[in-house]
Formats: structure tokens, C-alpha cells, sequence
């Protein structure tokens, strides 16, 4: 079975020990390990509720088999023939559902081959996929693991590895005229629904003729589905049904197959109070984990610029990207990693300059602040310059004039400060913090913009309110947090978390889509505790 491309993990480290009260009799020179798993996961994409690694009362199915013979009822050991594994929490610790599991008390190596979701009835270790009903994907996302070999009572310990064996799907899904899509309704057709899972041998095969429609489950901005996977996408459509209009599409060409273990993600925007309906994600741009989605609409308007940055001293590590409306003059968002080398302790020289990759009449002129600072307004960064003090040249690209707004005095340097300082302190503990920061000029489309006037003359549009969106991995598992605070001076003083929100929320109030690789479940929940 190949595993080099599988992008899903889950890593199970055996926890295998005595247990004195729950030990058989022994002769008095053998000892009794009894078989326990610990699961963390290492990867976000999991479709476990709420993100967690698992729910309690979550079964694995375990088979414990002679080293090296191909799982047979004559190769099973100690009666360990598909025995369910339980975790009582959620905190991944896995016992039998019932009774004990042992090693041989003979010293004889034993392998271990393990699947989930547990299905009591196996026939001939063929494990029966549906994936039909979509309701709750965690009943049917098929993980398998037979990497742990060889081990002993002597030798118990190992990682237990689980593939995902099926492929995602998850359709963002956007409005660029306000419509309320709330009550979209998503299906697919075309697709295979029912599979035989080989446990032996880890080998899929997918039953050609069960072909059908599936309802996919609607999650916050997105609709997803499991699915079996295919080398060809041809045939298959997605039909999307809101406000008594049908609007039916072909996937994006850029997915050709569905391969194991991988997560397709692609972009709709609903227009015109539901019709038409058509898939908008752009092309040409980099979709890093922090980039928001991009939709065709957008950058086919001629004010609309998308510009990347890398590290001048490292042009292969990316540095942040920006979403730019030269009509505006201001960056509706720029997102950007904090990674190991980002902060450091050059001190900031104020020396603004044009973005070298947009031409300087496109862009506000910063150079002086004009009449800003007679009403109050700063010239705030988006990425702030103390999350790039690695060097000199990295905090220059800080001072680009694309990076600056309007930005009241009191809220940039009280609240907003505070909470970038909080979102650096998020990313000391942790490889990397996902950031998005943006500013949007209106509350709704209908509201007129307020415009300040630049070195150069020209109007310059002063933001309602500033966001920013984060996502940071702790113990495997992906937390995400968004904040939208008022560009008013009168909220300086207060407390950052006072505006704290589900990333989902934030993705209703601004239109964009962000961290579209994290699971839908896991952006609309906020849980302020992993954050203070």
C-alpha cells in the first residue's frame, strides 16, 4: 500500500502496560501486557464533530495477528478477530469494549491491523463502505492502519498509523450581491456510492455500477461530501437548489480524479437571489493554508489586484499576500504566516515606499500623512511591522503603501495593539499562526464610503472596521478565532476578546472565505479558552 502522497494522518501511539488489577493469574515468570491505544491526531482534516481527534464512545476495530501471515482465521491470535476498541472521552484513550486484550504470553511477535468506523459484522475481513447517507461523516470516513509489526509483550510500543481511505470534497460557498443562501440546499451525482474495503491488504474497490446522488451536508459557508475515490471526475455534477431555482455544474476541471486521502476544495458564489449559480474560484494565485479564498469575480475586476511577497533574504519562503482595490486604495485583507525567524528585534525605520509589485499611481501615497493626522488617523499596517523584525529587509516590506490604512490613533494604538501583541504571543507556542487581517470600508453594500485625502491628493477610503482571522495547531487539532473591531477611537480601551468571534461569523460579515482547508465544523466554533 502506498502512503507517500496521503495527506490525511492520524497517529495512534500504543500505550501497553501491566495492569495489576485487571491482569489474569500469570505463571510466576510471565508478565501479562495488556493491549491500550492513545490517539492524538496529526492532521486538521479529520471529519471528527467540533474538531476534536475523536467523540466519546468512538469505536476502532483491532485485529491482533501471528507476524508476518496474512489475516486468516488461523493467523488471529488470543481470539482478537475484529475486537472493538472503545474511547470513553474525547480524549482518545482507547480499552476494549469489553473484557481484556493480551499479548502471547509465550514472547511470540504478534502485527496489528486496525480500522474505524467499527462495524460488528465482517465477512471474510471485507469491510462494506457506503457512502450514501451524509448526515454524519464521521460514519463513514474509512481510516485504516497496518504499519505496527513485529511487537511483543516485551516490546509493545509503536505508532499505529490511520490513512483515510476515501476522498473529501468541500464546496465554499460566497454571495457577491448579499444574496441569503442560508437555505441552499447541495447535491451530487454521478459518483460511486458503495465500495469493498480489502482489510487484508488495504485495497479498495469500488463497485462500478452503484452510482448515484448524494445529498451533500451543508457546514457553515461550505456544503462537503465523502466520497469514494475515482481516476476520472467525468459525469459527475453538482446541483445547488435555492429560492425555487436549480442551477446545475460540472466540477471545476482543475479536479480530474478523486484520489485516497485527499481533500478537494473549490469555490461557488451565488448571485442575483439565487440564480445563476456558478463555481468562481479563481486561478493564478498562491493557496497557502492562510490565503482566503480568491473568486473569479473578484480578480476579474480591473481594480482588483492580487500581489505576493516573499522574503527578500529568502525568496522561497513565502512573507504575505494581499487582496488590493486601487479604487479604494486599501487592502480588503493580507494574509500571512508568524513562523520561527519572524520576530526578532530590529527596530522599525518608517521608511514608506510604493509596493514594488503594483504601479505607484494604483496606491496611496503615504509618504507624509496628509490631512490624516489632523483627524486623528494613523497610517496602520495590516501585517504589523513588529510581526516582521527578523531583519531589516523583511521589515521594510511592512512599510509598503498597499499595507496601510486610515486607522484611527487611539484604537491602533491601544486595543488593536494589544491584540496583535496577543496573536505573536499565539504563535511562540506553536510552528506556525495562520493570520488574516483585513479592513472593509463598509458595513453594507448600500453604506457610502468615507474617504481621507493622501500625500498626493488623492481619497484615500478610511475603513469601518478592522478584522483578522487565525487559525494555530495545538495537540494535533486546529483552533481558529476571528476578531472585528470598530475603526473608532471610542473602543480603545476595551478588552480585544469583547469582539472576539467564530472565523464562520466573520466569513458572513466580510464575504471572503478564510483557511479554506480547515474544516467547516472547526471555523464556526469558538472556544475563547485555547485563546486567553
Amino acid at each position: 500500500m502506498k502512503k507517500s502522497n496521503v495527506l490525511w494522518g492520524l497517529v495512534l501511539l500504543m500505550v501497553l502496560g501491566s495492569c495489576e488489577k485487571e491482569s489474569l493469574p500469570q505463571a510466576e515468570s510471565v508478565k501479562s501486557q495488556q493491549v491500550r491505544f492513545f490517539s492524538v491526531v496529526e492532521d486538521e482534516a479529520l471529519t471528527r464533530a467540533g474538531g476534536s481527534s475523536w467523540a466519546a464512545g468512538d469505536h476502532i476495530g483491532i485485529y491482533m495477528k501471528k507476524e508476518s501471515m496474512d489475516l486468516n482465521p488461523d493467523a488471529i491470535v488470543n481470539g482478537a478477530d475484529n475486537i472493538s476498541f472503545v474511547t470513553a472521552k474525547n480524549d482518545g484513550y482507547f480499552r476494549p469494549a469489553s473484557g481484556t486484550l493480551e499479548y502471547p504470553t509465550d514472547g511470540s511477535a504478534v502485527d496489528f491491523i486496525a480500522y474505524y468506523p467499527y462495524q460488528s459484522t465482517i465477512n471474510s475481513y471485507i469491510y462494506k463502505v457506503d457512502v450514501t447517507n451524509q448526515a454524519k461523516p464521521e460514519n463513514i470516513d474509512l481510516l485504516y492502519a497496518d504499519n505496527l509489526t513485529g511487537r511483543t509483550a516485551d516490546s509493545p510500543t509503536g505508532n499505529l498509523q490511520f490513512y483515510h481511505k476515501l476522498s473529501s470534497l468541500v464546496m465554499n460557498i460566497s454571495s457577491s450581491d448579499g444574496t441569503d443562501f442560508s437555505g441552499l440546499t447541495a447535491s451530487i451525482s454521478g459518483v460511486k456510492t458503495k465500495a469493498d474495503f480489502n482489510l487484508t491488504n488495504g485495497q479498495l474497490t469500488v463497485d462500478e455500477a452503484s452510482v448515484g446522488t448524494i445529498a451533500m451536508r451543508r457546514a457553515g459557508n461550505a456544503a462537503e461530501a465523502i466520497l469514494l475515490p475515482v481516476a476520472t471526475t467525468s459525469g459527475i455534477e453538482i446541483t445547488l437548489r435555492l429560492g425555487g431555482k436549480t442551477h446545475k455544474f460540472a466540477l471545476p476541471n482543475t479536479i480530474k480524479s478523486l484520489d485516497s486521502g485527499k481533500k478537494y476544495v473549490f469555490a461557488v458564489t451565488v448571485k442575483g437571489g439565487g440564480s445563476p449559480i456558478v463555481p468562481d474560484e479563481a486561478t493564478g494565485y498562491a493557496k497557502w493554508r492562510e490565503t482566503p479564498v480568491i473568486t473569479k469575480t473578484m480578480m476579474d475586476k480591473a481594480n482588483v489586484h492580487y500581489l505576493n511577497h516573499y522574503m527578500p533574504d529568502k525568496p522561497t519562503a513565502r512573507n504575505y499576500s494581499l487582496l488590493y482595490d486601487s479604487d479604494l486604495r486599501m487592502a480588503y485583507w493580507v494574509a500571512y504566516p508568524i513562523y520561527n525567524g519572524c520576530v526578532g528585534t530590529f527596530q522599525r525605520q518608517d521608511n514608506w515606499i510604493p509596493d514594488p509589485e503594483l504601479s505607484s499611481s494604483l496606491q496611496a501615497n503615504f509618504k507624509k500623512a496628509g490631512d490624516m493626522y489632523s483627524r486623528d488617523y494613523n497610517r496602520g499596517h495590516q501585517i504589523p511591522s513588529k510581526d516582521r523584525t527578523g531583519n531589516g529587509a523583511m521589515n521594510a516590506t511592512t512599510f509598503y503603501y498597499t499595507n496601510a490604512t486610515p486607522q484611527n490613533k487611539d484604537m491602533n494604538g491601544d486595543i488593536w495593539g494589544d491584540l496583535e501583541a496577543a496573536v505573536r504571543g499565539w504563535g511562540s507556542n506553536v510552528d506556525t499562526v495562520f493570520v488574516v487581517t483585513g479592513a472593509m470600508a463598509r458595513n453594507t453594500e448600500s453604506e457610502a464610503v468615507e474617504y481621507e485625502v493622501d500625500a498626493a491628493g488623492n481619497d484615500v477610503a478610511v475603513p469601518k472596521y478592522y478584522y483578522k482571522a487565525i487559525a494555530r495547531k495545538l495537540g494535533g487539532v486546529f483552533y481558529t478565532i476571528a476578531f472585528k473591531i470598530p475603526n473608532d477611537g471610542t473602543v480603545s480601551k476595551e478588552n480585544y476578546m469583547n469582539y472576539a468571534r467564530s472565523v464562520s461569523t466573520l466569513e458572513k460579515e466580510t464575504g471572503f472565505t478564510f483557511f479554506p482547508s480547515i474544516s467547516a465544523d472547526i471555523k464556526a466554533t469558538l472556544n475563547t479558552s485555547q485563546w486567553r
